[in-house]
C-alpha cells in the first residue's frame, strides 16, 4: 500500500497557491482605492478564520491597523473639490442680465434721437419692455405703405435709411405685419396674409439694401389681423392695426411677447 505524502493531501498546496493569489488581489485592491480601515479590519479578520486561522488578526496584522493614519486612506475635507456656489452663479447671471437690459435701454434712447420721437407730427412710436429686454418701433400705415400695397412710400424710406446699424452687434431682429380685419382679395395678395407678409420682407429688403443688417439676423413676419391694437369698426382705430412693428432682442432669441 503506497504511503500518504508527509505534511499534508497533495492538493492543499494548490489551495494554498489559490489563496496567495486571493490575499495579493486584496492588496491590489487596498492599492488602487480608498479604503475604510475598519471595513477593512473586518474584511481581513473574515479571511483569517476561511484560512483556518481563526478570526484573530496576527501581530503584524494589529500593528498595521493600529498605527494606519486614516488621513492616508480617507480623503480629508481639504482634499474634497469645492462645489461651485449656486448663489454666485445666480448673481453674475443677474448682473450680465442687468447689464444687457441697460445696453437696451441706452439703445432705445440713441433710437428715438435718430428718429426723432418726441415731435407732435411723429407718429413713429418706440417702447421698451424690460419683462422681455425688447425694443418695440411701431410704424403706421400712413407713413409707411399705400393702402393694399406692399411697396415702401418714399418718405417710409428715408426713415429706415436712420436706422440703427445692427449689422456687427449680436441682436435678432423681426420685421412684423400688421393689417386690419377687412377682407383683401386682389391680383398680387390673396389675403392680410400674404399682404402683411410682402410688407415686413419689403422692410427687410430695405434695411439689407442699406448694410444696417445682415441677412442671417432677421427675420419676415405677417400676422394678418391676428394681434390687433384697436378692437371695433371705427375707421380712425383700424387704421392703428394697419402697421409695420420692428423688435430687436438681443442674442438670437425670437421673442414676439408684448
Amino acid at each position: 500500500m503506497a504511503k500518504k505524502a508527509a505534511g499534508g493531501p497533495a492538493w492543499l498546496a494548490t489551495f494554498a497557491d489559490l489563496m496567495s493569489l486571493l490575499m495579493a488581489l486584496f492588496v491590489l485592491l487596498f492599492s488602487m482605492a480608498s479604503v475604510d480601515v475598519t471595513k477593512y479590519k473586518a474584511a481581513v479578520e473574515s479571511l483569517n478564520e476561511a484560512l483556518g486561522n481563526g478570526d484573530e488578526l496576527t501581530p503584524e496584522q494589529e500593528s498595521f491597523f493600529q498605527t494606519k493614519d486614516l488621513t492616508n486612506v480617507m480623503p480629508s475635507e481639504d482634499t474634497l473639490v469645492e462645489e461651485p456656489d449656486v448663489s454666485d452663479q445666480k448673481e453674475d447671471k443677474e448682473k450680465l442680465e442687468e447689464a444687457l437690459r441697460n445696453q437696451m435701454e441706452e439703445l432705445k434712447k440713441r433710437l428715438e434721437k435718430s428718429f426723432q420721437i418726441g415731435r407732435n407730427d411723429n407718429p413713429i412710436g418706440i417702447s421698451y419692455n424690460r419683462a422681455t429686454n425688447q425694443i418695440r418701433m411701431i410704424f403706421p400705415e400712413q407713413i409707411a405703405f399705400e393702402s393694399g400695397r406692399a411697396d415702401l412710400k418714399y418718405r417710409f424710406s428715408v426713415l429706415l435709411s436712420r436706422f440703427y446699424e445692427f449689422k456687427n452687434e449680436d441682436v435678432a431682429i423681426q420685421v412684423v405685419g400688421h393689417t386690419d380685419n377687412r377682407p383683401i382679395r386682389s391680383v398680387r395678395y390673396r389675403s392680410n396674409w400674404e399682404l402683411s407678409s410682402a410688407r415686413a420682407a419689403s422692410v427687410i429688403h430695405q434695411l439689407i439694401d442699406d448694410g444696417s443688417v445682415r441677412p442671417n439676423q432677421v427675420q419676415a413676419i405677417g400676422l394678418a389681423d391676428t394681434q390687433p391694437i384697436y378692437i371695433g369698426d371705427d375707421p380712425v382705430g383700424l387704421a392703428e392695426n394697419r402697421r409695420v412693428e420692428i423688435l430687436i432682442t438681443p442674442g438670437n432669441k425670437l421673442n414676439l411677447g408684448r
